[in-house]
């Protein structure tokens, strides 16, 4: 930090004060949520490599691609 204060001139304790700053408001992660999968023993016979995503109030997204359906599920949490 001390080195890119002097190379742009800025007062370290006005540069470390903004650093202090910026990292107090940034938002803490929350950890992940992880839930039971289970796959069922008629879904996986009737269907082999189709994935489904049950969320808590109900919705139900199913796909075979699981990179497409990740960033599906991304899209309608987000």
């Amino acid at each position: 930090m001390a080195a890119f204060a002097r190379r742009e001139s800025i007062e370290y304790s006005t540069f470390a004060g903004w650093v202090l700053k910026a990292a107090r408001q940034r938002p803490t992660p929350k950890p992940p949520r992880f839930a039971e999968v289970q796959v069922g023993p008629l879904l996986a016979a009737a269907s082999p490599g189709l994935l489904e995503v049950r969320f808590p109030d109900g919705i139900t997204v199913r796909g075979s691609n699981a990179t497409e359906l990740a960033a599906l599920v991304r899209a309608l949490r987000s």
